[in-house]
């Protein structure tokens, strides 16, 4: 009997990086007796992608793309809908990818391989990313770090996944993404308790994706807002999962030395940029990483929201 495979897509006002993502996916090779399909959860109060603008996405691809809607803003929410749609095609395997993403052909069978090699049920791929503009050159780029396939691993994003559909299927794990955690982290805390159920994770170093990265995603403004949402929805994950006072026996202290070598290192760079402007300004950015990251702690440790995500980068 053939696999189902659904492959899960949510999006919000980013309608031409969406159809790129879509058209990339129609140019999957196929795996063998694989059934393919794929749903687009829409994640805004009123959806782009309903009668002619749907139609015509469907016409111009040969896999069939199933629309539907969440107009509860925020990731997790989206992407339970997507969970949930995907299970109504009652399948196999469930991949997910992001829409400013574009697969490559042999994506979704190199992950699907490796699964079965490896006899795991989650595999994670590599992304690769696109500038439209360059970071800063203070700015430490997310680096791929090449691991053999088949290493285990013990959580994920969700930006380039295939699980097995027992790990969200009802009479399965019947996991869900935390609906908390509507700022950040909701990918990570459902693979640490897909992992914690006993499921085997692994990476799988030759399946990529390539997400392109807008140019008003590498300001200034925006990078150290991602920081403070990373810190933020880091702390307040552990909040969820460990209780407020264990959390702040960890994270108050570590905020506090954050913020003292942040600013002493803020203050530093200040002062060498006009000597030595490059090194200067590496420093002075470092700190006010060190800064943002310290605050995003106390921020998350009390468990106030992160607006990151509010802000759309890209079309």
């Amino acid at each position: 009997m053939a696999q189902k495979l659904v492959i899960a897509v949510c999006t919000a006002q980013r309608p031409n990086m969406l159809k790129a993502c879509l058209d990339s996916l129609d140019k999957l090779v196929r795996p063998d007796a694989a059934d393919l399909s794929v749903v687009v959860v829409e994640n805004d109060a009123v959806p782009f992608f309903t009668g002619e603008a749907a139609d015509a996405v469907r016409q111009a691809l040969t896999l069939p793309v199933f629309f539907h809607h969440e107009p509860r803003r925020g990731i997790p929410f989206a992407r339970n809908t997507a969970l949930e749609a995907a299970l109504e095609h009652d399948p196999d395997w469930i991949a997910l990818i992001d829409d400013d993403e574009r697969a490559e052909p042999d994506w979704i069978e190199k992950l699907l391989a490796a699964c079965e090699t490896f006899d795991a049920e989650v595999a994670n791929g590599p992304v690769r990313r696109i500038y439209e503009k360059p970071a800063p050159h203070w700015w430490k780029s997310q680096l791929l770090k090449p691991r053999p396939t088949g290493t285990e691993i013990t959580e994920a994003p969700t930006n380039n996944v295939l699980i097995s559909a027992r790990i969200v299927r009802p009479d399965g794990l019947g996991l869900r993404f935390d609906e908390r955690l509507t700022f950040g982290s909701e990918d990570i805390d459902f693979f640490r308790r897909t992992h914690a159920a006993g499921t085997r994770m692994i990476w799988v170093d030759d399946a990529f994706v390539e997400e392109d990265i807008p140019a008003s995603r590498v300001t200034t403004k925006r990078l150290l807002s991602r920081m403070h949402m990373a810190a933020t929805s880091g702390a307040f994950n552990i909040v969820l999962r460990e209780g407020r006072g264990k959390a702040a026996l960890h994270f108050i202290p570590k905020s506090a030395r954050r913020m003292f070598f942040g600013l002493l290192a803020t203050i530093v760079g200040f002062v060498l940029k006009p000597f030595a402007h490059k090194r200067g300004e590496k420093l002075y950015y470092y700190g006010l990483i060190r800064l943002m990251k310290g605050s995003g702690n106390l921020r998350g440790l009390f468990g106030r929201a992160h607006n990151y995500y509010d802000v759309i980068d890209g079309n």
